[in-house]
Formats: structure tokens, sequence, C-alpha cells
């Protein structure tokens, strides 16, 4: 059954936009009862304006973005950030940027207005948090070993793209960290894996997926541990993962899955088909999702939901319709979802309960 969501509720929403990527974060409630907001992509300004005016007026918070992300520079993640930042409603306070230099007139356009309404931006690499309460964000992506070699050894605008791991924990992270060492116990080893993260994957493809597989390993825990030797759970265990790149055929391999094991993975695409001729025989498929990553997301257990509705209407007919994909985080919980009903150009209602 459904249940309200409340102050302190993480809350992604992920907007159908077509093929492309558009996620509001709602961060849990402030002590004056606020909420507060942070953008990761947008490929449609006026959806994503429409939506949050919605989202305002139902659970009231600061209307000024804590931050836009621009996972990596292609249109069909930044088209919609520009009127974002010149918006003196909804301005940011960061653009984080993963550094991919592009030369096209959108995202010279992006630069420009953030230099001009005086934004910090942020050039972001592995490893590097932020904390808002209980809410922890850690870019995953990119690697500063791919980062270092932008536009000089080959690395593609995909493997540059930003990955973000989002845990909620059950109290403040900064006063949690803090007594990491105290006697002889570790609150990260005792915690449960991956119970309360979402990890927003943006484009990445096999090599930044490598990179991200050596600095987070999967290591296992003890069953007696001392702070100073203590091993750390699998950091890359998640309970809901938005698959990269719309879930081509490039986008995550079956090991890194088998690490993640998601119990929820959606897809923010609109499919599209290829036709080709190999010996004579002609072959059609779905490239987004690819059948090559919805058999590697299905071996590892997790359900699969798409904007489109294109992998449901083979598989799950009660949810095979296009709509955004809403995603409720309680603190330390298992996260619960719903899957609106609204095409790429309709603005739907938030729910208040999921």
């Amino acid at each position: 059954m459904p249940a309200p969501i409340e102050p302190q509720d993480l809350v992604f929403h992920i907007l159908n936009v077509g093929f492309g990527d558009n996620i509001l974060i709602e961060f849990p409630a402030d002590g004056l009862g606020e909420r507060s907001y942070g953008l990761v992509d947008c490929n449609d300004f006026s959806k994503t304006k429409c939506y949050l005016d919605k989202l305002l007026a139902i659970r009231p918070g600061r209307s000024k973005l804590e931050f836009i992300c621009a996972t990596h520079p292609h249109l069909d993640h930044i088209s919609g950030i520009r009127p974002f930042l010149i918006d003196e409603k909804y301005r940011p306070k960061e653009f984080w940027d993963s550094g991919f230099r592009h030369n096209s007139q959108t995202y010279l356009r992006i630069l420009e207005s953030i230099l001009s309404e005086g934004i910090k931006l942020i050039r972001v690499s592995s490893g590097m948090e932020w904390y808002f309460g209980k809410v922890q964000i850690t870019v995953l992506a990119p690697s500063i070993y791919l980062r270092n070699r932008y536009a000089t050894y080959g690395v593609d605008m995909n493997n540059a793209s930003i990955v973000l791991r989002i845990e909620h924990h059950t109290e403040d992270v900064v006063l949690m960290k803090s007594r990491e060492y105290e006697g002889s116990l570790s609150f990260e080893a005792e915690r449960e894996a991956g119970r309360s993260v979402v990890v927003l994957a943006g484009d990445a493809e096999f090599d930044s997926w490598s990179h991200i597989a050596q600095e987070f390993p999967r290591l296992e825990i003890t069953s007696a541990h001392k702070p100073l030797v203590k091993k750390m759970v699998n950091y890359l265990a998640c309970a809901v993962v938005k698959v990269a790149h719309h879930g081509s055929m490039h986008s995550t391999p079956l090991d890194v899955y088998e690490k993640m094991v998601p119990n929820n993975a959606v897809i923010s695409t609109e499919q599209q088909m290829s036709t080709k001729r190999i010996d004579g025989l002609q072959l059609t498929r779905g490239l987004f999702p690819h059948p090559s990553a919805i058999i590697t997301l299905e071996e590892c257990g997790a359900r699969l939901l798409t904007t489109d509705g294109s992998y449901e209407s083979q598989r799950d007919p009660n949810l095979a319709y296009p709509g955004s994909i809403v995603v409720v985080v309680p603190p330390g919980g298992k996260p619960r979802w719903v899957k609106l009903r609204d095409t790429k150009t309709q603005v739907p209602d938030p729910p208040t309960e999921v």
C-alpha cells in the first residue's frame, strides 16, 4: 500500500523527457520544515520548471537549487540547463561539471552564464563528497586518471560522465563519521550495505566503470574488526540505479552490476530500433535499452522500469506506459517507487504518497 511522503524522506524525481536525462533530487526537510533541491542533468527546462512549481506548492521549500550537476556535455543532458542559471527564482548555488570541455554552443552558453551570474563552478572527480544533513553524496566518477586524459588519449565524453552515489543515513553524516573510530565497532561496517543507496550513473561506459571498480572495490567484512584495520562494506551496493547511457550495449558490464546488486533499475529512454543484415539475415533489435543490458540487469535480479514503457511492454503489461518515476528513500530504509502517467511533453502532478 502507498505510504505518505514524510518530511524526513529523500525523493528522486526521474522525469520522462524522452531520450535524455532529467533528475530532480528533493532533500529531506530541515529544522525549519523546508526542503531544498538539486538537479542532475536537464533535457527539458519547461517541464522541469513546471514540475518544480508544483512540488513547491505541495511541499514548501527553498526554490534556489543547491546545485545543478551536468554529468557530461551531451545535448540530451544539458539542453535545459542554461535557463535555470539565469532564472531569478531557481538559480543554483553551485554548478558541478566533469571538466570535459565541449565545443557546442549550448555548452559554451552554459559556461558564459555561470560566469555572468557568479555561480560557483566545481569540477568534480572520484572521491569528492557533499553532506546534506543525513544525506551523503559521493562522486564515483570520473576517475582522476581519466580526467587527466581528457581530449588527449581517446577518453570519450560518455566515459567522462559524472556518476553519483547518494546514501540516506539514519543520522547526521558528519556526526556519525566523527564517531567512526570510537571503541571497537565500525558504523560503516555495521550498517546494511546499499540499503538506502541510489546510484545516478549518467552515461558512464566500460572505461569509466573499470576505474570505478578499482577505486571502490568490494571488500568483505570480518566478524571482528578494530577501527584501524576495519574493512569497508561493499561501497557499490545500491537499492536503485539510474542505468547508465539509457541502457545501451556499452552502459555497464555484468561484473559491476554483480557488485551493485540493485533491487530496481530505472532507465530514462525513448526506445530506438536497429535493423542490420548479417550473412543474409535481417536482425532487428532495440537499442535503448539494448537486449544485452536487459539480460545483465535481469541476471542480477533487478526490476527494470523505463520512462517510455518499452521494457514493460514485453515483461510487465501493468506498467507498459510512458511515465516519470519517483523513488522515495526513508532514512536508512528500503526505497519505494511509483510510476506516474505522463508523456514526454506532459507535466504530471508530483505524488504525495508512494
